[in-house]
């Protein structure tokens, strides 16, 4: 009973790192200037093989563009991997992939309305990156029987409804930032927390247990958004080495406060504090910070080479960069593991029982990470597809490079014995 409780404990305190999660994700509606122009590379293709079978369409729902935000190339992606797919993989089991869009605006009753259309439509299964209005799209497709197929989905819903496919990790930055520090021998992290319920709730319980769990030291800070001058909470700090969570603009006066009172001392961040030319005001701007990421977007990377040359030949514009991987990577990933199931006859129920008895698959754009949706990857949520992750280092203005993947224990999630 006392460990049953304690598991709902640690997945309440995960539903809170999925609603930090969303928010941020609103509040990110570009590449932050990183995004390039892909490069055109017919033999990073491979071989064509042609779908000629009867089409089956997927569904796609992304915030997309409104006065506030553009994220039109993640639709741009995942239409691109599809016409790669339909022209070199078979499209999904030798049918062509037909891909509807709808764009949710960041709205819930708009995301309703685009689940409707997608239920409406009888498409065998809907893609989403880290949809924003997650919630709104689970409560439709969840009841009729659709897949939904997402890059990271964290959510109280999107944990525990049935038909969810969440092909990262999206709370993987605790793990990954307590695996270094085991690794690294660093005895004293102290997590610099943007001081939300949101953020402080998951970055206090489940970051207090992964590294517990991982016999690393750990203290949380909590400091308040807007707070320009954060010099007196960080050098009051007992800490060999800092994990920083918020926004960019909140991660930037902290990075420049531990850069100040304690130079020497390791970084480590999350992928959304890092905004390319968002350093100016820091000591040396992003440099060597660590960051937690979940794909490899690295130019000479194998994955990254392919995605180029697909953007290139079917992108219509789209950028090589973090928008419109974040539809490349869910949707080429959801083709290559039916593929790899030799789901013929693509449908929702073919489609989720396919999704479900997949072998493990390596994700796009990750150089080796790999996702099975068989629920047995990580204890806190079946929907969880893979555990690993990826840490790379910024430099001055905030590039990434020297990306590495992080392998999980899974039994860092694993909660206390009664």
């Amino acid at each position: 009973m006392h460990k049953s409780n304690a598991r709902r404990r640690l997945l309440a305190a995960t539903l809170l790192t999925g609603a930090l999660t969303a928010s941020l994700v609103g509040c990110s509606s570009d590449d932050g200037g990183s995004a390039a122009e892909p490069s055109a590379n017919e033999a990073a293709l491979g071989t064509p093989n042609k779908a000629t079978g009867t089409p089956v369409t997927i569904g796609f729902i992304s915030e997309g563009k409104s006065q506030t935000i553009d994220t039109t190339d993640e639709i741009r992606g995942a239409k691109a991997a599809a016409a790669y797919a339909n022209d070199y993989l078979g499209g999904i089991g030798g049918h062509r992939i037909e891909v509807k869009s709808c764009e949710a605006l960041a709205q819930p009753a708009v995301a309703t309305d685009c689940a409707n259309q997608m239920v409406q439509a009888k498409v065998a299964a809907v893609v989403g990156p880290t949809p924003g209005e997650l919630d709104s799209l689970v409560d439709v497709l969840s009841p009729a029987g659709v897949p939904l197929i997402v890059h990271s989905g964290t959510t109280q819903k999107g944990l525990s409804s049935p038909g969810v496919f969440s092909l990262t990790n999206g709370t993987a930055y605790f793990a990954i930032a307590a695996t270094t520090a085991k690794d690294k021998g660093y005895k004293k992290t102290v997590a610099v927390s943007i001081g939300v319920p949101a953020a402080l709730g998951p970055t206090k319980q489940v970051g207090g247990l992964i590294f517990g769990n991982a016999g690393a030291g750990y203290t949380v800070v909590g400091i308040p958004p807007g707070t320009a001058d954060m010099t007196p909470q960080i050098s009051s700090a007992d800490a060999d080495n800092y994990f920083v969570l918020g926004n960019d603009s909140f991660c930037t006066s902290a990075f420049k406060a531990i850069k100040t009172t304690k130079p020497d001392a390791p970084v480590f961040a999350i992928d959304r504090c890092i905004s390319i030319g968002g350093g100016s005001s820091i000591p040396n701007g992003y440099n060597g910070i660590n960051v937690a990421t979940a794909l490899n977007l690295s130019p000479d990377a194998p994955d990254s080479k392919l995605n180029s040359a697909v953007l290139a030949k079917y992108g219509d514009g789209a950028k090589f960069g973090a928008l419109s991987s974040a539809g490349y990577a869910p949707m080429l990933g959801m083709i290559k593991a039916l593929n790899a199931n030799k789901v013929t006859d693509p449908n929702q129920q073919t489609v989720m029982a396919g999704m479900k008895t997949a072998p493990p698959t390596e994700y796009p754009l990750t150089n080796g990470i790999m996702f099975q949706c068989n629920g047995k990857q990580i204890p806190i949520s079946a929907n969880i597809c893979s555990a690993d992750g990826i840490v790379a280092k910024a430099n001055k203005e905030g590039e990434l490079s020297d990306y590495k993947q992080v392998t999980i224990d899974p039994k860092l999630y694993a909660t206390p014995s009664p």
